[in-house]
């Protein structure tokens, strides 16, 4: 029977870090079998997962007998910075566990209820055990974990209405527009403005367009969908005529400024829905952690 001490979860999330700290911490798909071998490796633990979104990037891990999980926030702070290391936080034992029920329960999302996230917990998991880092301990955590998340779900109503920012930017925009909009304009084309050009399709705005500072991505989120692609300034010049934008770019303050749109809108006649998707940070309760200089 493993010291329960031993099990920790280590990391940062929306409610801790701004955008531009998770993305530098967080694992691209590619590198998760590299750098759960590096962790697992370097730190000598037992067993490691990985779970890294948009919204968080949290590790999964047993310790060895004795050992100080002081490794994995070191970790994260040589991925986010020193500026960054105040927003690690560290769940430990029964809090560990506790936690993964509450994320995997749609209890720790943007949005109360959000579904996305048990099928990127489940992915996840299924990486680490593909990459053998798993053993009984964190097999029956996250087992227990996702059973629980699904057991929530079906005996609750938590997860009625809207299940995502996503979700939610699209279901505003069609109580707006009780027939599809004339045209959408999505900023930026990571995970979550991926997921609002998903719900926008699902729910027949059949001219979206995506833009990006970088155009070949771009394409990639746009061609699944049927949209367009564009440049972040092809996207600004077409505000003249769409009538939805959703700004879901990686800043720190927003970036359709009055500036940028009086331009672009100077000629409409019909008002201009825009929502901006950047999640506001706030501070939750955690186990404050030291970080070595």
């Amino acid at each position: 029977m493993v010291d329960a001490d031993r099990i920790v979860i280590a990391g940062i999330n929306h409610l801790t870090a701004p955008v531009a700290c998770r993305e530098r911490a967080a694992v691209a798909k590619a590198l998760i079998p590299e750098t759960l071998a590096h962790l697992r490796s370097s730190l000598g633990l037992s067993e490691v997962a990985i779970v890294s979104t948009c919204s968080r990037v949290e590790i999964a891990a047993v310790l060895p007998d004795g050992g100080s999980p002081q490794g994995l926030i070191d970790w994260f702070a040589g991925r986010v910075g020193r500026i960054g290391a105040e927003s690690i936080y560290l769940h430990r034992g029964l809090d560990a566990v506790t936690h993964l029920f509450r994320v995997t329960s749609g209890l720790d999302s943007w949005i109360i209820g959000e579904s996305e996230i048990q099928a990127q917990v489940k992915e996840a998991y299924q990486s680490a055990q593909a990459c053998r880092t798993t053993g009984r301990h964190l097999n029956r955590l996250f087992q227990s974990a996702m059973a629980g998340g699904k057991s929530v779900r079906t005996r609750t109503g938590i997860q009625n209405g809207i299940h995502s920012i996503g979700g939610a930017a699209a279901l505003v925009a069609k109580g707006i527009f009780k027939e599809a909009a004339g045209e959408v304009v999505i900023f930026g084309a990571g995970q979550a403005a991926e997921a609002v050009a998903r719900h926008l399709a699902a729910k027949n705005f059949s001219k979206i367009a995506v833009a990006n500072r970088t155009l070949e991505r771009a394409r990639d989120v746009a061609g699944p969908l049927g949209a367009e692609a564009l440049t972040l300034e092809q996207g600004i010049a077409r505000l003249a005529t769409a009538e939805v934008a959703v700004c879901s770019l990686t800043c720190e303050t927003p970036w359709l400024t009055p500036a940028l749109l009086a331009p672009a809108i100077a000629a409409r006649t019909r008002s201009l829905f825009i929502v901006d998707q950047r999640p506001c940070r706030l501070r939750a309760p955690r186990q404050r952690v030291p970080v070595r200089p």
